[in-house]
């Protein structure tokens, strides 16, 4: 046992203490290493006799930016600081990459704090106490990242987030739940009281809220609700909002956390197609055009203006014909200063001249005084208009065969609304329905007429019948192409419900993100058929657009090389291709006139269906090809020759029908749309298509569209 007075031996308690050192001479420019502890020759992946004796970075190589562009080693003014000042420096956070065992540069970052070694009030050296602080730094790093990421996705889904303290009725959230309740951020972040939240909600929603809201505190039940808030500017939002209580901790729980999520444009769109499926519902042929007009008038105050009129063009001057505001004396006060004033001057160079020269909308979301002061023509002009509280405008155009024949005009005043590109859309499909309607009384008018004038005229009967039937024929087209524009506004719908269906998968995402663990083995198949109806009903509706597109989309008709077109559809079906194993080989094809969206749609349909409906363990191999053209063919014929399950060629008309399918949604997928689209293909250009097949042996589809320059498509 050693005696407890022998002397310490303090190189080995340099060696063995935990905290990782180094020391560096003084006097030397270069800073030489003159002593290292294991500890640090551990953390550094250095060995002690590699580093004592050499520069510092030599051993420790500064490979930051701003020493390679200036030569300034941030590591080397510290310790000259401590030479100088001989006082202790440190740089916290501090990011110096070092070699791994293998000679690789790893990114760290470390707390380094330098200490002087005096000696006759002079330093003779220079020690550095360093920890490792890279995991830490990363860590906080990524969080750091997460968070923002995190801030992003809620602010570009329009979604809020709050804690409601229930013992002091206190609100927190975040800015953009400040945004749609009209509140200052940084209260709202501190916290604000519940009376100042709730009197941002609707005066029509805020009773039903509180009492919804109080009720799932007493049963600590989850929350949902909708409702509308009020923004600083007056503006009206839709919202959902959802809260959490946890029941497991009742006793000790004080704060139900929340999301709120911006329905505004969904609510919008279901209003407006509401809107517009009722008001094209309600115009009747039977009605005067004016009295149509009228109508349309009546059914946009106050739902959607407050002020809402409509001007015709007739005999060369612009007639304003209808005229609507919820307060009866306002229209007559109108009506009375239109009448000094006269029409708008024609050459005006915005507002309704302008629509009416153009024949393109025009769409104001917020008015500002310098607009009203630039479109008055006098001081009294503008304090008139200041008067009425202009907040937005918009003004469609009513136009018929590609000639502007007047202009509806939605202005917010009193109500401060603020219109959105989706209520423009509104304004100019209602135009095109009430330029319809126009047109259709029009045409009923005329048919009275003629009527009469057939009872009165008995003794030209023969004659008035040919040309009434005549008419009759001509009048029947233009009901057709009346109706195929009904067709096209029943297209905007079906793709306008797109962007709900998005809204419900990504919401479906932040569910399943955010609250899986709480959501239960229910919520989680509840959660999970819901998207799965979410997504078929995409699918069905992308088929739905893909058949009407098919005329209603066209494009000029240009030479289209089949070859290129198989090969793309093929790199598009890769992965289908690789998972059943098959292969398909495509012979020389020829180039053809066409729409190369529409060569596109039929060759993914009819290779996509091969590989589909392939037999089970038998993987699918797919042939496609043409016959060589002789002199006297006016078509190329395409093969598609599959080995798949086949069908009966009794079903063959019906396989081309739309949403005919031969199997059960449950053995195979698709909405049965796809060689529908096909066949209208076909049909489009002159074309045919057909198919020969074997049950449980394979078919063979065949396509035939006219030789280039020997037949024309249908435009």
């Amino acid at each position: 046992m050693k005696n407890s007075n022998s002397p310490i031996d303090y190189v080995k308690l340099f060696q063995s203490l935990p905290t990782a050192f180094i020391v560096f001479r003084a006097d030397d420019p270069i800073f030489t290493i003159i002593e290292e502890n294991e500890a640090h020759a551990i953390m550094a992946n250095v060995s002690r006799s590699d580093c004592i004796g050499r520069p510092l970075l030599e051993v420790f190589p500064d490979v930051s930016d701003a020493y390679v562009k200036t030569g300034k080693s941030e590591l080397l003014d510290s310790i000259r600081r401590v030479v100088k000042i001989q006082k202790p420096d440190a740089i916290a956070d501090f990011h110096y990459d070092i070699k791994d065992r293998h000679g690789a540069m790893q990114q760290r970052y470390w707390n380094v704090t330098h200490y002087p070694v005096l000696e006759n009030e002079k330093v003779i050296a220079v020690y550095q106490a360093t920890k490792d602080i890279t995991a830490e730094t990363l860590a906080a790093q990524q969080s750091k990242t997460t968070q923002y990421q995190l801030k992003q996705i809620l602010k570009a889904g329009n979604i809020g987030t709050w804690i409601w303290n229930i013992d002091d009725e206190t609100i927190k959230g975040d800015k953009n739940t400040a945004m749609l309740f009209g509140l200052d951020a940084d209260a709202v972040e501190v916290g604000v009281t519940a009376d100042e939240y709730t009197a941002s909600i609707h005066p029509e929603d805020r009773a039903r809220v509180n009492k919804e809201f109080h009720n799932a505190i007493a049963r600590l039940e989850p929350y949902e609700c909708e409702y509308r808030t009020l923004d600083a500017n007056g503006d009206v939002h839709w919202v959902i909002a959802r809260g959490y209580f946890d029941k497991s901790t009742s006793s000790n729980s004080s704060q139900s956390p929340g999301i709120l999520i911006d329905i505004t444009e969904r609510k919008r769109a279901e209003e407006n197609l509401n809107f517009l499926t009722s008001a094209t519902a309600q115009f009747s042929a039977s009605l005067g055009y004016k009295e149509i007009l009228h109508s349309i008038t009546e059914m946009v105050v106050p739902r959607t203006a407050d002020w809402c009129s409509i001007e015709i063009l007739e005999n060369g001057r612009l007639e304003q014909v209808a005229l609507a505001h919820k307060d009866p004396q306002k229209v007559k006060w109108a009506k009375e200063l239109r009448k000094k004033q006269g029409p708008p001057d024609p050459d005006m160079p915005t507002g309704v001249a302008k629509v009416m020269r153009t024949g393109e909308a025009e769409y104001y979301p917020y008015i500002t005084k310098s607009m009203l002061e630039a479109s008055a023509t006098s001081k009294k002009e503008l304090k008139l208009l200041l008067e009425l509280g202009f907040s937005s405008v918009i003004i469609a155009p009513l136009t018929l065969d590609g000639k502007t024949i007047g202009a509806l005009t939605f202005v917010a005043t009193e109500s401060r609304l603020h219109y959105t590109p989706a209520d423009l859309e509104v304004a100019k499909a209602l135009a095109n329905r009430a330029a319809l309607a126009v047109y259709n009384a029009t045409l009923y008018g005329d048919a009275k007429r003629e009527l009469k004038e057939r009872r009165l005229l008995q003794a030209d009967l023969q004659k008035l019948n040919e040309e009434l039937e005549s008419r009759v024929i001509e009048r029947t087209k233009e009901l057709g192409r009346s109706n195929q524009e009904l067709q096209d506004f029943a297209y905007v719908a079906s793709h306008d419900l797109q962007e709900p269906l998005r809204k419900i998968q990504a919401f479906g995402d932040l569910l399943e993100n955010e609250y899986s663990d709480t959501l239960g083995q229910s919520g989680q198949e509840y959660l999970e058929r819901m998207r799965s109806a979410a997504a078929r009903m995409s699918t069905l509706i992308q088929d739905l657009l893909a058949f009407s597109r098919v005329t209603t989309k066209a494009k000029p008709n240009e030479l289209v090389d089949l070859n290129t077109i198989a090969k793309d559809v093929v790199s598009d079906l890769e992965e289908r291709i690789h998972t059943t194993d098959g292969v398909i080989n495509i012979s020389q094809l020829p180039s053809v006139y066409a729409d190369t969206t529409h060569m596109l749609q039929l060759f993914q349909n009819l290779i996509g269906n091969a590989l589909k409906f392939h037999r089970e363990g038998i993987p699918p191999r797919i042939n496609v090809y043409s016959k060589p053209v002789q002199a006297n063919d006016i078509m190329h014929t395409i093969y598609f020759e599959d080995n798949g399950i086949g069908f009966e060629e009794k079903y063959l008309d019906r396989i081309f029908s739309v949403f005919q399918r031969l199997h059960g949604k449950e053995e195979y997928e698709g909405t049965g749309i796809g060689l529908a689209v096909c066949r209208k293909i076909a049909e489009r250009y002159n074309g045919t298509i057909t198919a020969k097949s074997t049950i449980n042996k394979g078919s063979v589809f065949s396509f035939s569209i006219p030789i280039a320059g020997k037949d024309s498509s249908n435009e």
